[in-house]
């Protein structure tokens, strides 16, 4: 019996000590206390991107403009903007600015003050896009140059459309309706690129300076030129019609599949040492015409015009053209005998004469295609 006694008391210790050490393990977990509120773990919309609102508090204006960017940086429009008192709408007076335009529309007073006017005393590096400019004396006025313009539309200002000096890139802008006498819809200095643009009935189209490159524009109804480039230009891909002149190069251009159609005057017109190519001149007054020497006209389709292809220097090569019912000439060569190489071409229907000479040692003798035994034969 006293051993039973003793066991049971081993036993109930054993228990309670079992107990203890399981208390002792609970109250190790620590606090059952919740902690404060958890920290903020997004970033501010200032950290995603730091962009300044274009408006009376962040960028007041001055006695001519109605706001005004003074600080590098990135800016953005809230709302339309209304021209006040004949003051441009947004003067730009310092390097690296870029000036989102949200989709907003700046609208102007009749052809007075420029809608956005980027300072000329040294400005560059300026990025503006995504909005439309209406009824200003300029849309951009950003004669420094060295700037960026993407989407953004400009219609009926008295002046130039966009104005801009060199080193300019403009891509999918839109200029129509603006400007009088020798204003342009996109007047552009030298070193310029324009890219899939649209150009319409303003007083000339695109009007550009030296080394400038115009590529998958429409340009289109305006009241004289339609793209002009002075020397070392190229234009690619490009429709200019139911102008005055269609396409005009200065010395060394290029001109690669373009239609110039339609155009009351020239469809192209080159100057000296250029080269046209693949591009269709149809229904104008004369469909190509190069006013000097050293071109080559290759590959092209000139129909339905007065003169489809006209030369009036010397040493140009004209090959493997097409020239159909134009109502004078085919291929007019006004230097005369040996003044151009004239090979592999096709000349039918033509009202006065399909080739201007027909004979000369650079003369591709006349021949059809059936019995043709030479090959640099013209047909």
């Amino acid at each position: 019996m006293k051993t039973n006694l003793i066991r049971f008391a081993f036993a109930a210790s054993l228990l309670v000590t079992s107990f203890n050490l399981q208390l002792a393990s609970l109250r190790a977990q620590g606090s059952l206390t919740p902690p404060g509120a958890p920290a903020a773990t997004m970033k501010s919309l200032d950290q995603i991107e730091a962009r300044t609102p274009v408006d009376a508090v962040h960028t007041p204006g001055f006695l001519t403009t109605q706001f005004a960017i003074t600080q590098p940086g990135s800016y953005y429009l809230t709302g339309n903007i209304t021209s006040v008192s004949n003051k441009s709408g947004i003067f730009i007076e310092t390097n690296d600015v870029t000036l989102d335009l949200n989709g907003f529309e700046m609208i102007g007073n009749s052809g007075y003050a420029d809608a956005i006017d980027v300072s000329s005393l040294g400005v560059r590096n300026t990025v503006i896009r995504n909005g439309a400019l209406r009824n200003w004396d300029t849309g951009v006025a950003a004669l420094n140059g060295y700037c960026e313009l993407e989407h953004v539309r400009v219609y009926g200002c008295t002046n130039n459309g966009f104005d801009l000096g060199e080193h300019c890139l403009v891509k999918n802008c839109t200029a129509v309706n603006n400007g009088t006498l020798n204003t342009a819809g996109m007047q552009l200095g030298d070193g310029c690129v324009v890219i899939d643009c649209l150009v319409c009935s303003n007083y000339y189209g695109i009007s550009g300076g030296s080394d400038c490159l115009i590529s998958g524009c429409i340009v289109s109804t305006n009241a004289d030129l339609g793209i002009g480039l002075a020397d070392n230009g190229n234009v690619s891909k490009c429709v200019a019609d139911f102008d005055v002149e269609g396409v005009v190069l200065g010395d060394n251009g290029q001109i690669f599949q373009c239609v110039a159609n339609a155009n009351s005057d020239h469809g192209i017109f080159a100057v000296l040492g250029c080269t046209i190519k693949e591009c269709a001149a149809n229904g104008n007054g004369i469909g190509i015409n190069v006013s000097e020497g050293g071109s080559v006209v290759m590959n092209n389709s000139a129909s339905g015009n007065a003169v489809g292809i006209q030369t009036t220097g010397t040493g140009n090569r004209i090959e493997n053209n097409q020239t159909i019912n134009n109502s004078e000439y085919g291929i007019n060569s006004s230097g005369g005998p040996g003044a151009d190489i004239i090979v592999r071409n096709t000349a039918s229907g033509n009202g006065m004469a399909n080739y201007i000479p027909t004979t000369g040692t650079t003369f591709g003798p006349l021949q059809q295609p059936a019995t043709a035994t030479s090959p640099w034969a013209n047909f």
